[in-house]
């Protein structure tokens, strides 16, 4: 059975499959994290190649067979260039599911208003509760993504591994 899908969606990645095709992650108002297949968007003359980068808002049809594949896209805005958001967009793309819309995400996705710490919040790793995980500290400043864990500048500088965010 196929189905179809009209939604709105922030280009959180893009990477590469095959010789002219590409896998696009979105993060979708309807459908929450969406993978999915964009035939011949690599080749120079592709009608979604603009439209398909990250940080694009765009409005997308999707259809769903075994797997998602984006027939049509269009760029409606994109946040800010003066941010760096590749942090964001990684934070995004790994904490959300497929398949589980959050409408608060959405919410600050629609109004450009990407934080990092208030996205921890809302996809579970508040840091009210947080403490450090190597030394038990109070309110530490640090999110590593790869150990999903909050540490203090103390226990990150013995580590050696880089903080994915830095909060204030």
């Amino acid at each position: 059975m196929t189905s179809e899908y009209y939604t709105q969606a922030l280009v959180l990645a893009k990477e590469p499959t095959g010789e002219s095709d590409s896998q696009v992650f979105l993060y979708t108002a309807d459908l929450g994290l969406v993978i999915a297949k964009a035939a011949g968007a690599r080749k120079i003359v592709s009608k979604l190649a603009g439209h398909l980068e990250p940080p694009n808002i765009i409005a997308v049809r999707l259809v769903q067979k075994n797997r998602f594949q984006i027939v049509d896209a269009l760029k409606i805005s994109a946040l800010p260039k003066s941010n760096n958001w590749a942090p964001i967009l990684d934070l995004v793309k790994e904490l959300t599911a497929e398949g589980q819309p959050d409408s608060e995400l959405w919410r600050m996705i629609e109004g450009k208003s990407l934080e990092g710490g208030e996205i921890l919040r809302v996809l579970g790793f508040d840091r009210a509760f947080a403490v450090c995980q190597d030394c038990g500290a109070k309110t530490p400043g640090n999110f590593l993504l790869k150990r999903l864990e909050y540490v203090c500048s103390v226990c990150l500088a013995q580590s050696g591994s880089p903080a994915h965010f830095v909060l204030k």
